[in-house]
């Protein structure tokens, strides 16, 4: 399964587990965390015609603040971009043929690159042909999780720190 985990706080010593720091945190990570990142893969897929959903999981334990989001719903279309297939043989199964649109090698742009890029609309030129199988040459992974986690590991861990901040100095005001 594809999943990110942000770690925004790593020490030897354990956090304080105020039950005041806690429900900081934990809002912090469900109004603003969360969102984001979920909003992030959204953006991804935003032109898919068969796009997954994205979940997160939040973990706040004593040494660390992480993190998770996954796919669900079609998932499966996501696994393949996010981490590449093998070239493999496609057959017809629920109808005698496949039928799509064919130009031979470079008549075909992806909706996203390797490397995590993404935006365009994806185009095929050609004429259309049936097959009754086809032999896709695979490929290359996307990587979306590891774009995401480079790209926004400093919002996070700024976003975090703060949330932090802001709850040790809400249990200085009440003592």
């Amino acid at each position: 399964m594809a999943r990110v985990a942000f770690r925004a706080i790593r020490s030897r010593r354990a956090l304080v587990n105020a039950p005041q720091v806690r429900k900081v945190l934990e809002a912090t990570m469900d109004g603003e965390v969360k969102p984001h990142f979920i909003g992030e893969f959204e953006k991804r897929v935003a032109n898919w015609k068969h796009k997954p959903g994205f979940q997160a999981r939040k973990y706040i334990t004593g040494d660390a603040i992480r993190l998770n989001v996954y796919p669900a719903g079609e998932k499966q279309i996501y696994e393949y971009v996010t981490k590449g297939t093998r070239p493999h043989i496609i057959r017809a199964k629920n109808a005698p043929s496949l039928v799509f649109i064919w130009g031979g090698p470079g008549s075909y742009t992806p909706k996203t690159t390797a490397g995590g890029g993404y935006g365009g609309p994806g185009t095929a030129s050609g004429s259309l042909r049936a097959f009754k199988e086809v032999r896709h040459p695979g490929n290359e992974p996307r990587d979306f999780e590891g774009i995401i986690r480079k790209e926004e590991a400093p919002w996070f861990s700024r976003t975090m720190e703060n949330a932090w901040r802001r709850a040790i100095r809400s249990m200085s005001t009440s003592a």
